[in-house]
């Protein structure tokens, strides 16, 4: 039987929404709860229930940092398939039929797709409505939270890169671009599937490129990663389109642009 795991990442006062958001006890199904907490005070918050149940496994760690909390809960996962999630990330017994009955049926991927939605049942995103190959035809972007991976396919191999991410002053998003990037550096089997999986509150930081320093540097930054040197003509033209399409002043967007760009290159990846 295929066993999945939920990594679920939260800091301080987080916690407290954990307990709501699991499902009754099942033998298939385990959670890796990696809490980061910035004051001793916090402790506190921990609900009871959370440290009683068999099936959690829970790890408290001082600091803040998504990508390395994320690190830190798989690095203790043992699932078969493992997913990364948010302290608001609601899962349902449907929701891991699908997700078990997939790598079933598709015992060839290392890293599978799938759907979100808010709570009031609203898709996250425009999703294709067939299966997809990754990256070939796949012309959308993937959170997180959409993701189920073969553990053993990643775990030791990729790690989220720790310059990005919720948490960092500098690179506050595009942690998910960096480990697609090196995923599909390694070779690694991913496809998208139709079927939604779970439910969330969170906005996608992406989308506010046009307004938000730390979004615009980190898309420097990946536009680095991916790209080396040809980064710096693809922010230009980037920064020109929307300040023609009147979406952003073009200096200020383009000048956090470089300065995404000069970061990653001048501070190493840690993990």
């Amino acid at each position: 039987m295929i066993k999945v795991e939920i990594l679920i990442c939260t800091i301080n006062k987080g916690v407290v929404r954990i307990p709501d958001n699991l499902i009754a006890p099942r033998e298939d199904v385990s959670y890796v709860i990696s809490y980061q907490y910035t004051d001793e005070r916090y402790l506190e918050l921990i609900p009871q229930e959370l440290l009683e149940r068999k099936d959690v496994k829970f790890q408290k760690i001082k600091g803040r940092g998504l990508s390395a909390n994320r690190n830190r809960a798989l690095a203790v996962a043992t699932g078969d398939i493992v997913l990364f999630a948010d302290d608001d990330a609601r899962f349902s017994a449907e929701g891991f039929d699908v997700i078990r009955s997939t790598f079933e049926s598709n015992p060839d991927i290392d890293v599978a797709f799938f759907q979100a939605s808010t709570y009031t049942g609203r898709p996250l995103k425009n999703y294709p409505d067939s299966v997809v190959d990754y990256p070939n035809n796949l012309n959308m972007e993937i959170s997180a939270l959409e993701m189920a991976c073969k553990r053993t396919s990643i775990q030791n191999r990729i790690h989220f890169d720790e310059r990005f991410g919720l948490g960092c002053d500098c690179l506050t998003c595009g942690e998910q671009d960096i480990w697609l990037i090196t995923a599909e550096r390694l070779g690694l089997k991913m496809r998208y599937f139709p079927k939604k999986i779970v439910e969330t509150s969170t906005m996608l930081k992406q989308r506010m490129i046009y307004i938000d320093p730390g979004v615009q540097r980190s898309f420097g930054a990946i536009a680095w990663y991916r790209n080396g040197r040809h980064a710096y003509v693809y922010c230009f033209k980037y920064a020109l389109r929307a300040a023609r399409s009147r979406m952003a002043h073009f200096l200020p967007m383009f000048r956090q642009m470089l300065r995404g760009i000069h970061y990653i290159r001048h501070n190493s990846s840690v993990s």
